[in-house]
């Protein structure tokens, strides 16, 4: 599977950070869950660009069920375009 590149990176990092609809969002399992996916999916050179969204575990907290989330719409969105483009199979 091809790595996201550096300006590819900013960018969903960027769509994630546009995304946070109330300040408890940035320790949210929905917001980190996402960060973790693209940590995963990005080259180990650029992992430098998630270390400022680093919390402790004790901060953070489940999903507080926020209708609509769109930290987590966004996550399933990227998850959802991977599959289509072949990169994952569910």
């Amino acid at each position: 599977m091809a790595k996201l590149g550096r300006n590819e990176l900013q960018d969903l990092i960027r769509r994630g950070e546009d995304s946070i609809a109330h300040g408890t969002c940035y320790t949210c399992e929905c917001f980190l869950g996402y960060l973790v996916q693209l940590r995963i999916d990005c080259d180990p050179a650029d992992k430098d660009l998630l270390l400022p969204f680093n919390v402790e575990r004790s901060e953070m907290h489940r999903c507080i069920g926020c209708d609509p989330c769109p930290p987590g719409n966004l996550y399933a969105g990227y998850m959802k375009k991977k599959q289509n483009s072949g990169l994952i199979q569910l």
